[in-house]
């Protein structure tokens, strides 16, 4: 495998890029080699619903007066990806942006990663557009002393919402994505705003759009990670104290998301948490004015390649963080996975060394 050379984070130009000038990537090589060796790769996935409590210093799983993003982070344990959904940021808003950059960073000691952050938000002007454009939205939290590991990062051309972000780094995958949830109300067409069916109908698109994404990165030989807000529960273990099923459409598009990501004919993926953890309940999203865990859904989920999972044993643990400080101020909780890049003979290790 020929080496990855050293750069910056490549964006297409459908990403908003990072609002300062210029991006400094770590170059301490004795700091880069303790943080990957052993070469553990940990990724949390996370609908935060806004980003703006993240802004201010009184939020945290402990209830500390001295809570941030970066004590989330700390709490999180440093994770290299945190991939953030239904952040509800105007692509207008660069201050926000800079801000939530700050957030992720402040107060850092220099024994700990710092971090860079990519956006994906929303572009259509005539399905994104309420509240401001502050609607939607993805980003990625990216560890610094690990980005310039990462060869690429983009959106898809087809999404214009800001749900997606593509993450490549040697032959793997991340995908971070917010997903359509299937309503009943209109959708219009991105290009001439005329009607175009329904958000249930949408839905299906991207699952199908996603899912060729997927399939043409597998035929590449790449290994694909799917992270977050999938805004579906597989089966009824996955819903409390019932699985949504009117109307009927609902049954459709879980029926359709199915067999698109875990079946033979589709992405043929591994619903990592049921890996690991079987028949147990856990749940990401709990009903706001509910008692935790009284009104819940598993929605946010973390599909890998088969063969990273079952051939290989790349990924060796994942779960759900579960319990209502965990979610703050979201109604989701996260979730989280850990890759052993070492076990997966398509990854050289010593090249992510040289990239940073």
């Amino acid at each position: 495998m020929s080496s990855i050379k050293k750069r910056p984070l490549s964006l297409d130009r459908a990403v908003t890029p990072p609002p300062s000038k210029k991006i400094h990537m770590a170059s301490n090589s004795a700091h880069v080699a303790s943080a990957i060796n052993p070469p553990l790769i940990k990724i949390v996935s996370w609908n935060v619903n806004g980003v703006n409590a993240f802004l201010q210093k009184k939020i945290s799983f402990s209830h500390s007066p001295a809570s941030s993003l970066r004590q989330a982070l700390r709490t999180l344990g440093w994770p290299h990806f945190l991939c953030l959904q239904e952040v509800k940021i105007a692509p207008s808003d660069l201050a926000t942006q800079n801000g939530l950059r700050q957030a992720a960073n402040e107060k850092a000691l220099p024994e700990e990663p710092t971090y860079e952050i990519v956006y994906s938000l929303p572009r259509d002007r005539y399905n994104a557009t309420g509240f401001g454009g502050k609607v939607h939205g993805v980003a990625t939290l990216i560890r610094k002393d690990f980005y310039a590991s990462i060869t690429s990062t983009r959106i898809p051309e087809w999404d214009r919402e800001g749900r997606i972000l593509l993450h490549e780094f040697q032959n793997l995958v991340l995908i971070n994505g917010y997903w359509i949830n299937g309503t009943a109300n209109s959708y219009r067409s991105p290009h001439t705003g005329e009607p175009d069916g329904d958000r249930h109908s949408l839905k299906l698109r991207y699952h199908r759009k996603i899912l060729n994404q997927v399939l043409q990165y597998e035929r590449a030989g790449k290994l694909v990670v799917l992270v977050g807000d999938m805004n579906v529960a597989r089966a009824h273990i996955d819903g409390y104290p019932n699985l949504r099923e009117y109307p009927s459409q609902h049954v459709l598009n879980r029926r359709d998301f199915n067999e698109k990501f875990f079946g033979p004919e589709g992405m043929n993926g591994v619903d990592v948490f049921r890996y690991f953890h079987g028949s147990q309940r856990k749940y990401t999203w709990h009903h706001a004015s509910s008692p935790h865990g009284t009104k819940c859904d598993r929605v946010d989920l973390i599909i890998a390649s088969k063969a990273l999972v079952e051939d290989w044993a790349a990924v060796i643990d994942s779960d759900i963080c579960d319990d209502a400080q965990a979610k703050q101020h979201s109604d989701h909780v996260p979730l989280w996975l850990t890759l052993d890049l070492s076990k997966c003979p398509l990854f050289e290790v010593r090249e992510i060394l040289k990239a940073s």
